[in-house]
């Protein structure tokens, strides 16, 4: 139980009286005579009411009469006690337990005064702890730093001086029952007021002398023990002698160590023999000075030159960073003596923080200390006790309770609490590769802390049950009047209104307020970084899907007019989407419909920039109806099944496209013995003569849009060429061999074929391996993260000047001059009339816009649902009901231009994201740093989309990149959109056996047939889409897709919900490796 005293001013008053009457002395600021208000707060007693005598004991009590306590001067009374009630020499009594020393504590019930109105501080902190043991022998001792804990344990390597790597603490099982006993036996002082390590170091000896811990004759030694120096790690006596010296730990204040008179006499005489008969750790041996006080010298505290110092501070900076701030240190000290017969333990909370900056490694006030001292040849391990009690109080649940305790008992009731939620590895010979993975042993841990938790909740529950069952109807009504009074929640965009445009105006409501805070935000060098970077990465999609949209469609859309839709349609979303950290631009799937759209219009002769007029009209007029009725909330029915599928055709098709190019490569430029060209006088000049018609025949702009195979025939009949596409049949009796097509392009080049493999491979692989060098352990995180975020540009840059080097003819980009379309003759402005488009046509150009709209739906929906995820903290909120239509409406305008359609990208909306967060610098050793913000604002986006349409005037340069480079950014982002898809993951374990399936969820709730047949489904849903895809119903390709959700509702009826949640769910497993964009990213490009 608690001790409680009498600290009346009266009565402290009275007492200073006697005590100065009777002893004279210097003052000093550490006045080490015994205190008797210390005495009674301990428990050796001083005189009360009625003569009787308090003790921490078992109650004891000291003969002393009434009579005696009135005319007895205190002195006398404590050394009358001493004689009638200390132990006989040579014995010792053994406590089983002794009560906790509370300072300023009250009995419930008791009258307070003044001076116990005093509060502390018990509201948890973060702790810092560290562990010192006692190293050295005789002079040489000292405290050495062995270990830390801030949120995993750290030890010091033996020889390196450094630290290791955090790892979670595993302790012994007999350890923390050792600790728990000496919690119980050893001295606990809560709420202790001191200033000081001296001051501290006396409470605890005084106590543990009280308590009988220590025989009294230790007093010296123990104290000298305690404050000793304290070496920490990369601290050396040896280094630069040069520069002044700074004491860094001086305790000159604590010169000696005083008692009471006859106790001084006698103990200085005990120490003297003591000092004869073991190692001497005082460098001045004399424990007694001429005023008869014991003194403690000090000397041996280190000494640093300016060049330790200046090393410690730089170390100690970049420790303090990972501390949280506020955070209180907790110091171990443990450690074997030889003038100790047993151990000594002593668990102190300081009634506030104190900064001690010769002890701890960083300079943070000390709120706990452990100490333990004992024989060498104790049964004890030190050392695990020291690591076990910095493991608890690196708990956060155990150093709140430990912040709040008001008594020993609740410290053991914690450390019980610690023993049921941990985990105990079973003894005997087994690997590591045995155990369990971390992630299910920590479902595990969390499993016990839950079921406790919900032990307490119900028990809580019943309590609050009780209650109401006296107040029923009072409580009801109050409650229901609650409930009328709570406003509806508009926090979250995808909650229905049932109103017109309800979710739209909701998100204007909710985005628009922050417009400002928008640009003010992005004013910084941050943004700015982030800005120049996204250029790089928007730049090469761009070019790449230009390029292969130009190949596709005949150059009727090129790099031009991608470059403009992108700085145009970026301008606008950065300007006015609720969302403005989506990228937008042209991506694959996009690209599959327009190629599916031009070859529909070539088939049925009809005009393809004017049938995409009509369809991006129709996107707009669809996206403002299903706004109307808040149909974005059906993104909601977008599962990972639909996902994996969509991403598997996507990926798949950029990889067999690639291949297929490089194909087409070997079938114009074969591998041939022998390189004989023909003249080409007469191909130079019917080449003029083409190019003249090109660009200034009298034809329409609606007849160039179909140049297609069958018009270039038209041409070439007139110029006279042949048809056949190598001209081979000119050549056959010929050792010659055409240098040109019949429309000008390179063929029969040696060397071309070889250096485009190469350079598509170059680039891919380039691209790959600095990827994969993201996640390595080389060079530093954020080098690392620069190198695998610049991986494409990088690529890129480097097989574009290997191919201008080289010298070998490759096909190039064709990229006009200036800001003018590609095909030559086309305005920028599309005319609704231009071509025989039929008015049925206009009308039925819904549906095809109804499929686009699916598309551009689900990228823009599932893109948003990314970046809004909890983990990125997003303060300004997301808007899925006005970007959809802002992308569609910006759709119409790029068919008025004639430029690729657009939507969000995810892969390059994930960058940007990732490239305006700020990540932690504080974060512990040994965690992952964890998101601290993201600079929610327009300007970065702004910039980029400016810098893009400022590109068009890199026309010069962009002509010398080989659209071999580009396939192979194509084949990178097809291959790169498998990782992370669980599709292709459980494809592999067909060919597996059930032993080495892993651990995944999928495996582990899954029965293997059952996973199988789930992979089987999603297997020939893909193979549909990539028929649909290869036949003359492309264009239906999205209409097919979305009959995925209602196939995925029904395998319900097959799966339980569990195995559902196993196999669909979009909670990614925890991995080692950082995720980089294409593994977050659920779709590609």
């Amino acid at each position: 139980m608690p001790i409680h005293y009498d600290r009346s001013p009266d009565r402290i008053g009275d007492v200073r009286r006697r005590h100065h009457h009777h002893h004279h002395h210097k003052s000093r600021k550490y006045s080490l005579q015994e205190d008797p208000q210390w005495r009674k707060r301990s428990g050796a007693g001083l005189p009360g009411e009625g003569g009787m005598f308090a003790g921490p004991a078992a109650g004891r009590r000291v003969s002393v009469q009434p009579d005696e306590a009135k005319t007895l001067q205190e002195l006398d009374i404590d050394d009358l006690e001493s004689h009638r009630s200390d132990d006989p020499r040579g014995m010792r009594r053994h406590k089983a337990a002794h009560p906790t020393v509370q300072i300023g504590r009250r009995k419930e019930g008791g009258i307070p005064h003044e001076t116990f109105k005093k509060m502390y501080d018990h509201s948890p902190h973060e702790v810092f702890v560290q562990l010192d043991e006692l190293h050295g022998v005789g002079e040489e001792r000292e405290w050495r730093e062995t270990a830390r804990w801030i949120k995993y344990e750290e030890d010091v390597e033996e020889g390196a001086d450094r630290w290791g790597r955090p790892h979670v603490a595993s302790l012994s099982f007999h350890s923390l029952l050792n600790l728990r006993r000496c919690l119980e036996t050893g001295v606990v002082l809560l709420d202790l007021e001191e200033k000081d390590l001296p001051g501290l170091a006396y409470r605890v000896v005084e106590q543990m002398v009280i308590e009988e811990l220590i025989l009294p004759e230790d007093r010296p030694v123990v104290m000298r023990a305690l404050l000793l120096r304290h070496r920490h790690v990369h601290e050396h006596d040896r280094g630069f002698r040069f520069g002044a010296k700074r004491n860094y730990a001086s305790y000159t204040s604590l010169q000696s160590i005083w008692f009471d008179d006859e106790d001084a006499t006698r103990e200085g005489a005990e120490n003297n023999n003591l000092n004869d008969s073991k190692p001497k750790i005082v460098a001045s041996n004399q424990a007694l000075d001429s005023n008869n006080h014991t003194v403690v010298d000090m000397k041996e505290e280190l000494t640093f030159t300016s060049s330790n110092e200046d090393m410690k501070k730089g170390h100690n900076d970049h420790i303090l960073k990972r501390i949280p701030s506020g955070a209180e240190a907790t110091v171990v000290l443990v450690g074997a003596v030889d003038f100790l017969d047993q151990p000594t333990i002593a668990f102190v909370r300081l009634a506030e923080g104190i900064l001690m900056p010769a002890i701890t490694e960083v300079t943070i006030p000390v709120r706990f200390m452990f100490t333990l001292l004992g024989p060498r040849n104790s049964d004890l391990d030190y050392h695990e006790i020291g690591r076990s009690i910095s493991t608890l109080m690196s708990n956060t649940s155990f150093h709140m309770i430990a912040y709040k305790a008001n008594e020993r008992r609740e410290l053991l009731s914690a450390i019980n609490e610690f023993l049921d939620d941990s985990i105990v590895l079973p003894p005997g010979d087994w690997e590591r590769q045995a155990l369990l993975p971390f992630g299910e042993l920590k479902a595990k841990s969390e499993a016990i802390r839950k079921r406790k938790a919900k032990a307490i909740e119900e028990k809580k529950k019943k309590q609050q049950q009780q209650i109401q069952s006296e107040n029923a109807a009072a409580k009801k009504a109050l409650l229901a009047g609650e409930d009328e009074k709570k406003p509806p929640d508009d926090s979250d965009p995808l909650r229905r209104t049932r109103r017109p445009f309800g979710g739209l105006i909701n998100d204007i409501k909710r985005r628009y307020p922050y417009y400002l805070s928008d640009f003010t935000d992005g004013l910084s060098s941050s943004c700015l970084a982030a800005a120049i970077f996204m250029y790089f990465a928007a730049l090469c999609t761009a070019i790449t899907f230009g390029g292969l949209l130009s190949d596709k469609t005949h150059n009727v859309i090129g790099i031009s007019e991608t470059l403009v839709s992108c700085c145009c349609t970026g301008i606008i979303m950065a300007l006015f989407a609720t969302q403005p950290l989506v990228i937008i631009g042209t991506t694959g799937p996009l690209l599959l419909f327009d190629e599916s759209l031009y070859n529909f219009c070539m088939a049925n002769n009809l005009d393809f920039l004017t049938m995409r007029l009509y369809v991006g009209a129709w996107m707009a007029i669809i996206a403002l109806a299903i706004a109307c009725v808040e149909g974005s909330v059906l993104v909601r029915l977008f599962t990972r099944f639909t996902e994996e599928i969509f991403t598997g055709l996507i990926s798949i098709l950029y990889i067999v496209e690639t291949f297929i190019k490089l194909v087409n490569y070997f079938k114009r430029n074969p591998l041939l013995p022998t390189y004989c060209f023909a003249s080409d006088t007469s191909y130079d000049s019917n080449q003029t003569v083409y190019q003249d018609i090109l660009q200034q025949s009298p034809v329409n702009n609606t007849e160039i849009s179909r140049l297609t195979e069958a018009s270039q025939t038209a041409v070439e009949s007139v110029l006279g060429i042949s048809n056949n596409r190598t001209d081979f049949a000119l050549y056959q009796d010929s050792p010659f061999i055409p240098a040109h097509d019949k429309v000008g392009l390179m063929i029969n080049q040696p060397n071309t074929a070889l250096m485009c493999t190469i350079l598509c491979l170059g680039t891919f692989l380039g691209a790959y391996y600095l990827r994969i060098f993201r996640n390595s352990h080389y060079l530093g995180r954020s080098a690392r993260r620069a190198f695998g975020d610049f991986g494409v540009p990088i690529s890129i840059i480097t097989f574009v000047l290997i191919d201008y080097l080289a010298g070998v003819k490759t096909e190039k980009l064709l990229v006009p001059e200036g800001l003018s379309p590609t095909l030559p003759g086309r305005s920028w402005l599309v005319s609704p009339t231009n071509g025989d488009v039929p008015l049925w046509m206009a009308l039925a150009c819904c549906v095809p816009a109804l499929l686009v709209y699916i598309l551009v739906f689900m990228e823009t929906q599932i893109s948003e649902l990314i970046i809004d995820k909890k983990e990125r903290k997003l303060r300004k909120g997301n808007g899925y009901h006005m970007d959809i239509v802002v992308v569609c409406l910006m759709n119409f305008g790029c068919g008025l231009i004639g430029a690729p359609w657009c939507c969000a990208a995810s892969v390059r909306s994930l960058t940007h994201v990732n490239a305006v967060t700020v990540m932690s610098r504080t974060h512990a050793p040994g965690d992952k740093p964890h998101i601290v913000e993201v600079k929610e604002q327009r300007v970065s986006s702004l910039l980029v989309a400016i810098l893009v349409g400022v590109s068009v005037l890199m026309a010069p340069l962009l002509r010398r990149v080989p659209m071999s480079v580009l396939l192979g950014v194509f084949l990178y982002m097809g291959i790169s959109s498998t990782n992370g898809v669980q599709l292709f993951d459980r494809v592999k374990l067909f060919f597996m056996p059930v032993k080495h399936h892993g651990t995944a969820n999928y495996v582990r709730r899954v029965q293997t047939y059952k996973m199988h047949i789930f992979t089987l489904v999603q297997i020939t849903c893909l193979a549909v889409l990539w028929t649909v895809k290869s036949t003359k119903a492309a264009l239906a390709l999205p209409f097919f897709l979305i009959l995925m959700i209602p196939l995925r509702a029904q395998m319900t009826h097959f799966f339980s919900p569990a195995e559902l949640r196993a196999l669909d769910s979009k909670n990614p497993d925890n991995e080692e490796d950082e995720p980089d964009f294409y593994e977050e990213a659920p779709l590609p490009g």
